[in-house]
């Protein structure tokens, strides 16, 4: 029985969630449009720490070359296991 009740009181606050967040547009296209801007995409900042000078330099491409595969080895069949 408090399975069921559990049951049913999830499912309501689950309806009742979705009541809450259905939410109304009052703002016009234009003010959306307005409000977000161009849309330009902002640019990292890029902060200098004093802490950059002593760990050593890797970048990216040198990371992506260093990288091996995995060897995929295949197991032979043994002679004598059957």
């Amino acid at each position: 029985m408090t399975v069921f009740i559990y049951s049913l009181l999830g499912i309501a606050m689950v309806l009742f969630g979705f009541y809450l967040g259905r939410g109304t547009y009052s703002q016009s296209i234009e003010e959306v449009e307005a409000r977000l801007g161009k849309g330009n995409p902002r640019r990292a900042k890029r902060h200098f720490m004093w802490l950059n000078y002593m760990k050593a330099e890797d970048t990216a491409s040198k990371r992506r070359r260093r990288h091996e595969p995995m060897r995929r080895v295949i197991p032979r069949d043994r002679e004598g296991d059957s």
